[in-house]
């Protein structure tokens, strides 16, 4: 079964080349500009990996990643932007500079995809100590 990808961003010129890409690698792919209805996606279906914008007027994407965790914690994020803000500094979560090349944009989801869960590690470290 192919992974699924949420792409999030305000520009829609960037979610076009993304999903474009990511479909010719063969993920499944859904892309929306508004991160409220990235919310009712998540909540509504499986989403592997959320590929969301930092700087979006609506919502910053550290934001809306830790609502659609909340609502899907096996759900992994990589947050992409243009500018180097404290958002990206401050976040652990993996992250890809914009613009970026489609090999950069395939390596950085098949890594962030390749990561465990840090919601499996938690849930393994208490299964461990019982």
């Amino acid at each position: 079964m192919a992974e699924i990808i949420l792409i999030v961003d305000d520009d829609e010129h960037i979610r076009a080349v993304a999903r474009e890409a990511l479909l010719s690698l063969d993920y499944q792919v859904i892309d929306t500009g508004d991160p409220q209805e990235a919310i009712r996606i998540a909540r509504a279906q499986r989403i592997d990996l959320l590929l969301t914008d930092i700087v979006m007027p609506l919502m910053k994407g550290p934001q809306l990643a830790d609502r659609i965790q909340a609502i899907a914690p096996s759900t992994k994020v990589l947050l992409m932007s243009g500018y180097q803000t404290s958002d990206v500094s401050g976040s652990e979560r993996p992250f890809l500079a914009k613009p970026f090349t489609i090999d950069d944009l395939a390596r950085r989801v098949r890594e962030t995809l390749a990561r465990p869960s840090p919601f499996a590690r938690l849930a393994k470290a208490s299964r461990m100590a019982l």
